[in-house]
């Protein structure tokens, strides 16, 4: 399935309660007008598990995540700072700041529990043959969720891992050292790699599932619609539904790329496998929470989507929405 990004509309309002009435809030860059309440739903809300602040990469304190989130209607919000690792990166959470990534989170979530649903997370990191999901450097104990992800392949001679989500400088660097150039190889390896973290399992969510073709795309001897990446990405997602997990539709490229994680041509296929799914933004800006939601959401409704997974009293449930948003 293709959709022409020019065919989806902006996403939907923010809703305000201003003197016990309704007023419905468009930003067109820096001016803001109000609009005729009847025409939209009310009823609607966003959430997003996927988020990164300070603790980690991001570029805003909690609290800052926090306030923007109620100013776009988001009802249910959820922190998922990069894990701390046993090596030293610009992205990762110190182990030392693991304790204070808690305690704020918990002073946040009371300050705030009557305007919005706050949940604590972790985005892992599997390196193959180094660190599992599930490890013995940190507690996990306390989270609402954990996210598995793939940000480090195979080592290169210097000893520091390969990354397939940095910039494509460093990425085509490591892919002529480990793989003589050769995308498609690294490509499958990627996904060799992912059976694997998804058959140990030990998280909830699968993160940025196919995030090399960000990379990847930009080698000339790989096309996402070819048959076997194609038929690759299908055997990768048929044990995401054996493992019974639940798959993050990633929208944090779409606004300068264009693109989803998973690309949006494999949407018809997860719908079609049941596969549950979760649309969150991976923000690291607060200005990008809900980023690309409602063509996400009109794109998994034309492939046949009803519902989406949201955090329930504790447990993953089945939610329905449409192109506006999740239904109360």
């Amino acid at each position: 399935m293709e959709r022409k990004h020019g065919k989806f509309s902006s996403f939907p309002p923010a809703i305000y309660l201003v003197n016990k009435r309704f007023f419905v809030i468009f930003a067109f860059h820096n001016s803001i007008r109000t609009l005729n309440p009847k025409k939209y739903k009310l009823f609607m809300y966003f959430a997003n598990y996927h988020s990164h602040c300070t603790f980690c990469d991001g570029r805003s304190s909690m609290e800052e995540f926090v306030r923007f989130a109620i100013a776009k209607g988001v009802r249910k919000y959820g922190f998922s700072s990069h894990a701390p690792l046993p090596i030293d990166t610009f992205w990762n959470m110190k182990l030392d700041d693991f304790g204070e990534y808690q305690n704020e989170f918990y002073r946040l979530k009371e300050k705030y529990m009557s305007e919005v649903e706050l949940f604590i997370g972790l985005e892992v990191d599997y390196i193959h043959n180094y660190i599992e999901i599930q490890n013995e450097l940190y507690s996990a104990e306390n989270m609402d969720y954990l996210i598995g992800s793939i940000h480090y392949m195979d080592k290169l001679p210097n000893g520091d891992f390969w990354t397939i989500d940095g910039n494509f400088r460093d990425f085509f660097v490591g892919l002529k050292i480990l793989f003589d150039g050769e995308i498609r190889p690294a490509v499958e390896r990627f996904f060799d790699i992912s059976d694997q973290m998804i058959g140990k399992g030990g998280f909830d969510i699968v993160g940025h599932f196919d995030k090399i073709a960000m990379n990847a795309s930009k080698c000339t001897d790989f096309e996402k619609s070819s048959v076997w990446y194609r038929n690759r990405v299908s055997d990768s997602l048929q044990l995401i539904k054996q493992k019974d997990m639940i798959l993050e539709i990633n929208t944090k490229s779409f606004v300068d790329k264009g693109i989803t994680y998973p690309d949006i041509q494999f949407f018809p296929l997860i719908n079609e496998l049941q596969i549950p799914v979760v649309v969150n933004s991976d923000c690291h800006y607060p200005t990008n929470i809900v980023d690309s939601f409602h063509p996400t959401f009109e794109a998994l409704k034309a492939a046949g989507f009803k519902t989406m997974h949201q955090l329930i009293n504790g447990k993953w449930q089945a939610v329905e929405f449409d192109e506006t948003g999740l239904k109360q």
